[in-house]
């Protein structure tokens, strides 16, 4: 899935936690590009939590190539600096294989039969 969403606040939780990032989607290469990011874990399956402001998460995943798409903010029990961002990553398309290629040569080669034939026929 090209797509991931993150959800933070803006502001700070307090001294001993200031920040919490919920990132989901992530692929295990991305994962690891943030390890060095302090991490607080997993909230669920597919959702890990880093402890950053939400702006050095977001700039992080825009140099591993994801580009933000859609915003809002949750306005969960009245807290309007909580956020979250969806973002999308492009992936290159991928190099067509030896056996498509092959298939297309010999779907050509009967195609140019079946012309040269029909081309006999219309000599008779």
């Amino acid at each position: 899935m090209p797509y991931i969403l993150i959800r933070g606040n803006l502001a700070s939780y307090g001294h001993k936690n200031p920040w919490r990032v919920l990132v989901s989607g992530l692929k295990a290469e991305d994962i690891e590009q943030l390890n060095r990011f302090a991490c607080g874990g997993y909230s669920d399956n597919s959702t890990i939590v880093y402890l950053q402001h939400p702006c050095v998460i977001l700039s992080a995943l825009e140099v591993l190539g994801y580009k933000v798409v859609a915003s809002s903010s949750t306005a969960v029990k009245q807290d309007y600096n909580e956020y979250m961002w969806t973002m999308r990553k492009e992936f290159s398309e991928p190099e067509p294989s030896i056996i498509v290629e092959q298939d297309n040569i010999t779907n050509f080669s009967k195609e140019a039969m079946h012309f040269h034939h029909s081309n006999k026929d219309d000599e008779v």
